[in-house]
């Protein structure tokens, strides 16, 4: 039965989230951008109008240098210049009387002349400025006239209306909302198909990840690509591959726990029932006690074991590092386990092929290395003729026998739990070996050797 997973929801989905995202900075993007167009083109035709005022106003002037007329054609013939100006024109005497204009209804012939910057014109100084007249904001330039002699004669003021320029602005502007409106459209289409691509992918691994907490490890992960996506679908990939494997091992442990210990039980239950019914008397009956007893350290010593090599691979806590050295560790595994040979009638020889006159330390947990040893030793003893070698490198341990060796297809299975090959005992002793080298970084290799017995290598993670 699949099982339920409370989560809370999301007031807005991963994918809406993203969308809302997006457009948020569209606005924000086309607010900056209308604001900063607005603001540079306002700036820009105020600085054309100026420079088009400015070139207006040096043709009256050059003209007015040229005139050889009368003053009555002159006259004319300025009036006839500054019809043909679009902008606002207006000459003025020395004393900023308007002698003439192109507005002439406007601005009166005879009437003085506002400009704030008039006194300058007058006193031979080119100006442009932003003013107001009362009624609207002007820009203009003001331009001095002088005479043949070089002396002020007056001055000519052009400007325009900023009306003319802020509606020219507001016309510039409404075409370039136009464009980004419709690129905010191909935009926002854009983001949905962005955000789909990642939501999609996202929604699988969601499927996936609730798959393989229901222990369904079938479910495939369509997710391929080189970006971040793909890349967690590959790591989940190897997630799921590794607990897979691991409920497999776990299952096939339990399976085999449950064989290894249902044997001893069993057979303590048949002599002690055999005792309780009189079926053993006598020396039958101590043979039995002798029997349960012997079944029951069995049995003790597999749940030992069992513990041990569960806390091995899964509590870090219990490891105490310290520095130490290959050569210890191998000498001290082996005078251990003298006795034990010494009780076989075998023989534990120490060859100390260490390079290094001061063997190199690295940080290890002492007393469960030389545990991996003797394990290893263990092993060997039961399997060897006659003796066994235990070699000391600089950063190593070999173990040898003088055994018949290991059969080529036992080699894989060797580190199994319970697994025992021939001469085994409780076939944990090589599974707590290696989860113990393993902690340490380091690897088991086993191999056997060209002439005679088997040689596991222990080799050890990078010095301390």
């Amino acid at each position: 039965m699949a099982k339920t997973y409370f989560r809370a929801t999301p007031t807005l989905s991963f994918g809406r989230r993203i969308i809302v995202s997006y457009l948020i900075l569209l606005v924000i993007a086309f607010i900056i951008a209308d604001i900063s167009f607005t603001t540079l083109t306002r700036q820009y035709l105020i600085k054309e109008t100026k420079a088009g005022l400015l070139e207006q106003g040096n043709i009256i002037v050059s003209m007015n240098k040229k005139a050889t007329l009368n003053p009555l054609a002159e006259l004319r013939v300025n009036r006839i210049l500054l019809n043909t100006l679009e902008a606002n024109t207006v000459v003025v005497d020395t004393n900023g009387i308007i002698i003439n204009s192109n507005r002439p209804r406007r601005y009166l012939v005879g009437e003085k002349f506002v400009y704030p910057d008039l006194p300058k014109v007058l006193a031979g100084e080119t100006t442009d400025k932003l003013w107001s007249n009362g009624s609207e904001d002007m820009v203009g330039v003001g331009i001095p006239l002088s005479e043949k002699d070089g002396s002020i004669a007056g001055g000519v003021i052009l400007f325009s209306a900023l009306e003319n320029i802020d509606s020219m602005s507001r016309q510039i502007n409404r075409q370039i909302l136009k464009g980004l409106f419709i690129s905010s459209v191909i935009a926002l289409f854009i983001g949905v198909f962005m955000s789909r691509s990642i939501v999609n992918p996202a929604n699988k691994l969601k499927s996936a990840a609730l798959a393989l907490a229901d222990r369904k490890y079938d479910v495939e992960l369509p997710v391929e690509g080189t970006d971040e996506l793909g890349e967690v679908a590959r790591s989940f990939r190897i997630m799921r591959d590794q607990i897979r494997a691991y409920d497999e091992t776990q299952r096939s442990f339990l399976q085999t726990a449950s064989h290894e210990l249902k044997t001893p039980l069993m057979s303590i239950q048949g002599y002690a029932e055999g005792i309780k019914d009189g079926v053993f008397e006598g020396a039958d009956a101590d043979k039995s006690l002798d029997i349960i007893i012997s079944e029951s350290r069995r049995l003790k010593g597999i749940v030992d074991e069992m513990i041990l090599l569960s806390k091995l691979e899964s509590l870090d806590g219990i490891y105490q590092f310290q520095p130490v050295t290959a050569g210890q560790i191998a000498y001290e595994a082996a005078e251990k386990m003298r006795g034990f040979a010494l009780e076989l009638q075998k023989e534990i020889r120490f060859i100390d092929e260490r390079k290094i006159h001061s063997s190199p330390t690295f940080s290890g947990d002492r007393d469960k290395l030389i545990q991996a040893v003797i394990n290893l030793l263990s092993n060997a003893l039961r399997h060897a003729r006659s003796h066994v070698e235990i070699v000391a490198g600089d950063d190593l341990i070999r173990v040898r026998d003088d055994g018949d060796g290991i059969a080529p297809e036992e080699i894989p299975k060797l580190f199994q739990r319970f697994y025992k090959g021939t001469r085994g005992d409780t076939g944990l002793g090589l599974s707590i070996a290696l989860a113990i080298v393993e902690k340490h970084g380091g690897r088991i290799d086993l191999s056997n050797r060209p002439s005679v017995g088997a040689e596991f290598t222990l080799t050890f993670g990078p010095q301390a």
